[in-house]
């Protein structure tokens, strides 16, 4: 599994004190006086309630003290180091310095699938242009776009139609069946779905300070050339716009000496044929693996599951309110389960137990009209697959 960023607490206050360095006015105003007297002058009158002493100490400590504490302490030595940084500017030095730069937003594209409303029929033009969006999620709602006219041909049932997303971050990048609703209709078109593996490209948000962090800190390993894990996730991370944290490799020889398999993993959705065959081809034939590497490249394998809960909402909602919370409900539980991103869901992962007790805290969490819920099944553990919804059945505990 790939690393984590895991931040220990650095006390950069004890570590000045250590080197002898003042922190406080006293300690400041002592130093002073050693040094003053060091230098063989003479002060009289040295008293605490001098206004002589009281001033220059004060014209020598207020300044030493603001740049140790404001400064060096809050400023210059945490963003000497990447674990700690969190200057933008310092970090993208940092990342320069491994020849890194922070990845900037893209858009979503891949193809959504369009239908006849008939049984058979002429040819139909599909036009570019032609928008295709989500219902309401979390307050938002999602639109693609398609980029040519696309005619779907006589008698043919469906046609599959490249669409790029309305504006760019990684929200786009939504399961199966979001991408539903024709706002314009289409001549003899019955309806618009996108697909699993629908994504040919991630829309990505611009890379995050943390983000960029741990890209960084895995280039920090990926110095040689060849044969790392390192090496690949940052070959993959790069071209794909994928999170370090969402590639996984098997090692162990699985199809043969020198053999190695990579498994990605979405936010959102599947990846498609077409982008898992370009990452294959940018490593393999494009000069990126090692010298007798023979990398693979696959989605990571998925495990249907039913899903089922029984919620209780407040006797005094509205029935609207009502019927509004169990649809948020469910865009919660389908976000945990990688469908959306729109929530704050616990998701599921590979090799770990997904925890409905949690996912329970995180929806009582979310939604103040949740008055008790029941789920229908016991917790998930997952091996070298990634659980998503088969089916997910949402019951009202009043009805």
């Amino acid at each position: 599994m790939a690393d984590k960023i895991d931040v220990p607490t650095i006390d950069f206050t004890r570590i000045v004190e250590k080197a002898g360095i003042p922190t406080t006015e006293d300690g400041w105003a002592a130093l002073f006086k050693q040094d003053v007297e060091t230098e063989g002058s003479i002060i009289a009158n040295d008293s605490p309630y001098s206004p002589f002493w009281r001033l220059i100490s004060r014209i020598v400590t207020k300044p030493a003290v603001w740049i140790v504490n404001e400064v060096l302490i809050k400023q210059i030595l945490p963003n000497m180091f990447l674990l700690t940084a969190t200057d933008a500017d310092f970090i993208e030095a940092k990342a320069w310095e491994h020849d890194l730069t922070r990845k900037a937003e893209s858009f979503a594209a891949g193809k959504v699938r369009f239908n006849r409303a008939a049984k058979s029929g002429p040819s139909l033009l599909i036009p570019a242009g032609t928008v295709v969006q989500t219902d309401a999620i979390n307050g938002t709602v999602y639109r693609v776009v398609s980029v040519a006219d696309v005619i779907l041909p006589l008698n043919s049932l469906s046609v599959l139609v490249d669409v790029v997303a309305e504006n760019a971050g990684a929200a786009y990048n939504l399961g199966a069946g979001y991408y539903h609703i024709l706002p314009e209709a289409v001549t003899g078109i019955g309806s618009a779905i996108n697909e699993a593996d629908w994504l040919d490209e991630l829309g990505s948000d611009a890379e995050t300070n943390d983000e960029l962090k741990l890209r960084t800190r895995n280039a920090f390993t990926a110095a040689a050339p060849w044969h790392i894990d390192a090496v690949y996730r940052a070959i993959i991370t790069e071209r794909a716009g994928l999170d370090s944290d969402n590639v996984f490799f098997e090692h162990d020889a699985p199809r043969g000496p020198g053999t190695a398999n990579t498994y990605i993993l979405l936010d959102t959705g599947e990846p498609s044929a077409e982008l898992l065959s370009d990452l294959n081809q940018y490593v393999m034939n494009k000069g990126f693996h090692g010298h007798g590497d023979d990398m693979l490249i696959l989605a990571m394998p998925s495990i249907s599951v039913d899903i089922g809960v029984t919620i209780y909402p407040l006797n005094n909602l509205l029935d609207d309110e009502v019927t509004a919370l169990m649809a948020d409900v469910e865009n919660f539980i389908r976000c945990a389960f990688r469908e959306n991103t729109n929530y704050p869901a616990t998701r599921t992962e590979p090799f770990i137990r997904f925890s409905f007790s949690r996912l329970s805290q995180e929806l009582h969490r979310q939604f103040a009209g949740i008055e008790s819920l029941s789920w229908h099944q016991v917790d998930i553990t997952s091996a070298n697959n990634v659980p998503r919804i088969n089916s997910l059945t949402i019951e009202n505990g009043n009805d």
